[in-house]
C-alpha cells in the first residue's frame, strides 16, 4: 500500500485545491449577485431610457426674505417682485452633470448688483451642488458594476461596499434588503458623509431626502444638509417637483424652496 500513498497524497490535495477555488468562485459569485440586485432595486433614469432633461426653476423669494419682511416689509416687497422676474433653467445630461442658465434684471445701483451677482451664483452653486448627490441615486446606479474592483464585507445585518472612484474612495453600508444606510466619500478636497431616504415605486427606490456632512480644508467650509425632494411624472420619467433644503454653511444657516416646473426631455 506504501507505493500508493503518493499518489492518495496527490489527489487529495487536489481535491482540497478544487474545493477552495469553488469556494472562492461561489463568493466571487454571490458578491455579483448581491451587486446586481443591488443595482436593480433602484431607479435610474438612464435605465428607464432617458437621455436628458431640462426644467424652469422657481425659489419661494417669500419664504427666503420672510424675516427680512418682518423687519422692513416695504423694502422685502419691493426686492420680492424684484426677484420674482429671475428666471433659472436646468439641464441636467446623461452623466448627471446640471448646467444652470438664467436671465438678468436690470440693477439699479451698484449694490444691488452685487447683491444680484449673489444670487446667481448662489442658485447655481446649490444647483449643480444637488444633482451632484441626487444624480448617482436617480440617473445611473449608487454602485459600482458587478464585474468591477470592489470589496464586499458582511457584517451581520448590514453590507459593507467599498471601492475607489480615481482619487476618491467610496464606503457604502447598507441593509440586507439592500437599502443604503449610509455612503462616505473621501477625496483630496473634502471628505462627506450621506445619509440617504427612500420611497418605494414600483420601478425601484426613488431618493425621496438626505442628510448630509460636507468637511472641507477649513471649518469655514463645512456644510450641515437636510433635504427633502418631492417628484413629478414628465413623460413617464420621474423628475423632481419641489426641493427643500435647510441647514449651515460655516456659520452661517439657509433655508431654501425651490419648485420644478415646465420640464420637458429627451430619450435615447
Amino acid at each position: 500500500m506504501k507505493r500508493f500513498m503518493p499518489r492518495a497524497r496527490s489527489i487529495w490535495t487536489t481535491s482540497l485545491c478544487l474545493l477552495f477555488l469553488a469556494g472562492v468562485n461561489a463568493a466571487a459569485a454571490d458578491k455579483k449577485d448581491v451587486i446586481n440586485q443591488a443595482r436593480n432595486a433602484y431607479y435610474s433614469l438612464r435605465t428607464q431610457g432617458l437621455s436628458e432633461f431640462q426644467c424652469d426653476m422657481t425659489p419661494n423669494w417669500d419664504a427666503l426674505l420672510a424675516d427680512a419682511k418682518k423687519a422692513n416689509p416695504q423694502a422685502a416687497d419691493s426686492a420680492i417682485s424684484m426677484l420674482r422676474q429671475l428666471q433659472f433653467t436646468v439641464s441636467v445630461g446623461s452623466t448627471g452633470s446640471a448646467k444652470v442658465t438664467h436671465n438678468t434684471v436690470a440693477a439699479g445701483n451698484d449694490q444691488m448688483a452685487a447683491g444680484l451677482k449673489q444670487i446667481y451664483s448662489g442658485m447655481e452653486q446649490m444647483t449643480t451642488g444637488f444633482f451632484d448627490t441626487w444624480s448617482p441615486f436617480m440617473i445611473g446606479s449608487p454602485f459600482p458594476k458587478a464585474e468591477g474592483d470592489y470589496e464586499l464585507t458582511d457584517h451581520g445585518d448590514v453590507w459593507n461596499l467599498s471601492y475607489q472612484d480615481g482619487t476618491t474612495q467610496v464606503l457604502t453600508t447598507m441593509t440586507k434588503s439592500l437599502v443604503i444606510r449610509e455612503t462616505k466619500v473621501t477625496s483630496p478636497q473634502f471628505t462627506s458623509s450621506i445619509r440617504p431616504q427612500f420611497k418605494s415605486s414600483s420601478q425601484g427606490l426613488l431618493l425621496a431626502g438626505y442628510d448630509a456632512d460636507y468637511l472641507g480644508k477649513s471649518p469655514s467650509e463645512t456644510t450641515h444638509l437636510q433635504v427633502g425632494i418631492s417628484y413629478q411624472t414628465v413623460n413617464g420619467f420621474q423628475l423632481p417637483e419641489k426641493l427643500n433644503l435647510s441647514g449651515s454653511y460655516g456659520d452661517t444657516p439657509f433655508q431654501v424652496e425651490v419648485t420644478f416646473s415646465g420640464c420637458t426631455t429627451n430619450p435615447h
